[in-house]
Formats: C-alpha cells, structure tokens, sequence
C-alpha cells in the first residue's frame, strides 16, 4: 500500500531574517563582544550566569539582540561563543559537502558510460582548487614612470639603430595668436601674379 503524503504550504520558515539582517546582527553581536573583551583586559571579570545562557540563547533563537541596558557581560560572552561554533559548524557542513561531491564525481570517473566519464571529469576539472575549465581572464595592470618608460623606448631604439639621439625641439613652438602669417610664408608680390 503505497503511503501519499502532502506537504503542507502555510508553514512560515523558522526564522523571517534576511540575510542581511543575519550579517547585521552578527556584525552587532561581535562588536559587544570586542566592547567587553576591552574592559577584561582592563579588569573586568564577568561570570555566566544562568540568567545570562538564557539572555544569549534567546538572542541566538531570534537574531535580535537585546537594548544594550538589558544585555550583560555575560550574555554577550555566551552569545559570542554560540555564534563562533555556528560559524564552525556552518564551514563544516559546507567542507564535508564539497568533500562528498568531489568524492562522488571520482567514483564517477570509472563508469563505463563513456558521456558519464566525461561530465564527471569535466565537473572535477571546474572544482576551484582545480581550476582546469575556468573561464578566468587574469588582466595584470603595471603602473610605471614615464623615465622608466622612457629608458626602456631608449633600449629598443638602441637595438634597432645602434645611437639614441635626443631630439629637443631648435625654437620654441609658437601659438597661432602670435604668428605673423607673412613673415613666415614670405612677401608675396601682388604683380607677379596674373589672372589666366
């Protein structure tokens, strides 16, 4: 007899945060965290109470953090450690992930369906530590001098012309404004010219 289950629609998700506002809670948590880490060392010696575990796991539970008034020393440390071992747990899951796929794709290689091997050799190729079938374009930008420049222009020329002259201009570049037009093309005599 076969068993039909239906799945229900108007469950809401166990948490409504975005993950921006994980981020931000996150960023706020640490950042109390970093306040009381400051005043340790300057003497202050905060115990976890029972009052404060449950004051952090109510914040863990909802993402938001309490008013700073209501939230102690001790809450924060508690709090902090959940996050960090949730940030552990969360890169372990998600290297123990990675590790099962490649594992999958190299027991895949093997199988006698040629189209099988190749996509599975392919997928291993694109594994980032691999990196065989990136589309990656290194573009490598190198800021230099204009000497620097210069001098290697100097280098090439040398090779194909044996001497480097430096040619600096005789008379300085004039500006049109201060051409004199006549001087430079010379007195035109107006009678040698004849209509035709």
């Amino acid at each position: 007899m076969p068993i039909i289950v239906t799945p229900e629609t108007n469950i809401p998700l166990p948490f409504d945060t975005t993950p921006q506002e994980l981020k931000s809670f996150r960023d706020k948590a640490h950042a109390y965290f970093v306040t009381v880490e400051e005043l340790v060392k300057k003497g202050l010696d905060p115990i976890v109470t029972d009052t404060d575990k449950s004051i952090a796991h109510q914040a863990f539970a909802t993402s938001k953090l309490p008013a700073p008034k209501a939230i102690t020393p001790g809450a924060i440390l508690n709090l902090e450690a959940m996050l960090t071992d949730w940030d552990q747990e969360v890169m372990d899951v998600s290297r123990r992930l990675r590790n099962y796929v490649t594992n999958k794709l190299i027991s895949e290689t093997v199988d006698p369906d040629p189209k099988v091997r190749l996509k599975s050799l392919e997928l291993l190729g694109r594994v980032a530590t691999v990196g065989l079938f990136s589309e990656r374009i290194d573009i490598t930008v190198t800021h230099r001098t204009i000497n620097d420049i210069e001098n290697e222009l100097k280098k090439t020329l040398e090779l194909f012309n044996g001497d480097v002259v430096d040619v600096t201009p005789h008379e300085p570049v004039k500006s049109l404004a201060t051409l004199d037009v006549a001087a430079e093309i010379g007195e035109v005599d107006s009678g040698q010219h004849t209509a035709s």
